[in-house]
């Protein structure tokens, strides 16, 4: 059974839109040579000095989490002084005027520009030396504020002719902008050696670079006086902002409810806009008294309604998503997702009373190193037939380290985190990048308001489940895993047309040879990921199922048929996007994935799923 706790929730936001536009509560903006780094209240747009250091640079910067034991900071600011090839570090929160932390100074890498934190809590610059490439500060989030200690950079890759902004795809891959060759570059995970064009027009001396929720670009151009808005593959290049007079735009943010933040120098001074990065349409406009140069954001929250349709209410947010199924009456309210540091979780892991070492975080790929918490806390009704009961699945990019992944739930006064004082139970998972036995994540049932996020559990063989057999996949979806490699196998993917039924079917068996006994009471779902575009590129979305009616009541449920076997006809023409749009599935490399609702073993007390799930690849081209 998988393990379990309660959370209190960051923020309570209630929406009517599909997605509110709620921003940062602050933003942090460096001035460049003016060496001064400020605080503004979005709420009041008030500037307070926070750093002031004579012939700084600070430039590019990057918010962190502190995962240093027993910290008491949930996040660090890393900022990049350019000009004196120093990288500094310091605890926004604390008492003002603040002396920065100096975490490099001189070395090997000169001219830095900060940059991004990986899942492992590394830190990752680039240098605007041409040639310099990018530089990765391994595990430096793990030492603590004030120990004067660092770690050596490593040279990752000598590409660039001058890198500027640094962005992650949903995937965890970064992109690099390199402001001399007017493109931007593509560098896979986890040891970005290497790389590949990503944006190569358009372009016109860019600087800053930021990723939607969904995947989609923004590119800062200063040679042009504008932001282009570029999709998840970065084609279909247009201008989001344009910018008079002697205004610039330098380094930009996105904040988890795609509100794009972006930093301008002016003549006499600077700015920082808020533009809602799904209309381009700005918001607001901070003053700053200095040129704005770099921005970073704290930990932000997303909201999202819910609406269900046909038992089910897929809240997407691109990076994350949340699913509910099996509604039988009204559903409504919301659902939000925020954002833990990794030290934060493992404190809320140490209230469940598991042995330690039972369970670690499962930090997100292209979060900056932070985990994705979501919030039910708004949610009204989405109940099961029992008229208490909320069955959910969680979609969350973590890496192939997360090798049994499992939900973990909060109470919202994080006063009760004992699994044995909750009635909980695995019903599922959904694919995230997404095979097994690596990279999934587990869903769970509930009847309590609360928080939910995952870790990479440990779990110990437990007694009672069923021995069956999953006897694959049947005609015409091929079985694309390599059980002998651990391996998915795209070539051997089954191709269908774009807007067509995908019939997919399988059985499963008592017998340990697929034959008789059958068993067919079993209780199943699919879930569906596009895990590469038709360019053959890497990316990240879950797409809401809708079926043609071969299916049970409660989408995305199988049914078993006359022929004892279970049959979802997954209908291509009407996929549930990220942005809540119905269409025509993308042409692309997809991921399906059944898992199991039930045990179908009378004594097993457990609860346990009868398998984990199964994994298969399809292609629509």
């Amino acid at each position: 059974m998988s393990r379990f706790l309660w959370l209190m929730p960051f923020f309570a936001l209630v929406c009517s839109l599909p997605l509110c536009a709620q921003g940062a509560s602050q933003v942090f903006v460096s001035t460049g040579t003016a060496g001064k780094i400020y605080s503004i209240k979005t709420s009041t747009g008030i500037a307070t000095l926070l750093i002031s250091t004579q012939g700084a640079d600070y430039e590019g910067m990057v918010v962190a989490p502190d995962n240093a034991p027993g910290t008491a900071h949930p996040y660090l600011v890393y900022a990049c002084d350019s000009n004196n090839n120093k990288i500094v570090r310091f605890d926004p929160a604390a008492a003002t005027p603040i002396t920065p932390e100096i975490v490099y100074s001189n070395g090997a890498l000169q001219h830095p520009q900060c940059g991004r934190i990986t899942s492992t809590g590394d830190l990752v610059v680039t240098s605007k030396d041409p040639g310099a490439g990018w530089w990765m500060f391994p595990g430096i989030t793990a030492l603590e504020l004030g120990s004067a200690g660092s770690p050596t950079p490593t040279q990752l890759d000598a590409a660039g002719g001058g890198n500027q902004g640094v962005a992650q795809k949903n995937t965890g891959d970064l992109l690099i902008v390199d402001n001399a060759n007017n493109q931007v570059l593509r560098s896979p995970g986890a040891g970005f050696s290497t790389n590949s064009n990503f944006i190569n027009s358009g372009l016109s001396g860019p600087v800053g670079i930021a990723r939607r929720g969904d995947g989609d670009i923004f590119v800062s151009n200063q040679g042009s006086q504008n932001v282009m808005h570029f999709n998840a593959q970065g084609q279909t290049g247009a201008v989001c902002q344009s910018f008079t007079n002697k205004d610039l735009p330098f380094f930009m943010q996105m904040s988890l409810d795609n509100t794009l933040y972006i930093a301008v120098s002016g003549g006499t001074g600077g700015s920082v806009r808020a533009v809602n990065a799904r209309t381009c349409q700005m918001i607001t406009s901070f003053a700053v008294p200095s040129k704005a140069v770099g921005i970073a954001l704290p930990p932000t929250t997303a909201t999202q309604g819910v609406t269900a349709s046909n038992g089910n209410a897929l809240v997407n947010f691109g990076f994350a998503a949340f699913e509910l199924n099996n509604i039988s009456g009204p559903c409504g309210g919301s659902i939000s997702v925020s954002l833990l540091s990794p030290e934060g979780i493992e404190k809320l892991i140490a209230l469940t009373g598991t042995p330690a070492g039972a369970l670690d975080p499962a930090v997100n790929l292209g979060l900056d190193g932070f985990e994705a918490v979501f919030s039910t806390l708004n949610m009204t009704g989405c109940t099961a037939a029992d008229g208490a009961t909320n069955n959910f699945q969680v979609a969350d990019l973590v890496s192939a380290s997360v090798t049994d992944p499992a939900i973990v739930v909060c109470d919202d006064p994080n006063s009760n985190c004992q699994p044995a004082l909750t009635n909980l139970a695995q019903i599922g998972v959904w694919p995230i990048g997404g095979y097994l036995p690596q990279d999934i994540t587990t869903g769970g049932r509930k009847s309590l308001k609360c928080n939910v996020f995952l870790v990479n559990s440990h779990p110990t063989n437990l007694a009672g489940q069923e021995a069956g057999t999953f006897c694959g996949f049947e005609s015409p979806v091929n079985n694309t895993f390599n059980f002998a490699a651990n391996a998915q196998d795209s070539s051997a993917a089954s191709s269908f047309k774009p807007g067509k039924s995908v019939p997919v079917k399988f059985k499963l068996s008592a017998s340990s040879n697929c034959k008789q006994p059958l068993i067919t009471d079993a209780i199943a779902i699919l879930s569906v990921a596009l895990i590469a575009d038709a360019h053959g590129n890497a990316t990240f979305m879950p797409i809401g199922l809708v079926s043609n009616g071969s299916s049970g009541l409660a989408q995305p449920l199988f049914k078993a048929d006359n022929n004892q076997q279970y049959l979802f006809n997954w209908d291509t023409s009407s996929c549930i996007m990220p942005s809540g749009a119905i269409q025509t599935c993308p042409s692309g490399l997809y991921s399906l994935t059944v898992s199991f609702l039930t045990d179908n073993t009378a004594g097993n007390q457990n609860n346990q799923s009868i398998y984990t799930s199964q994994t298969t690849e399809v292609t629509l081209k």
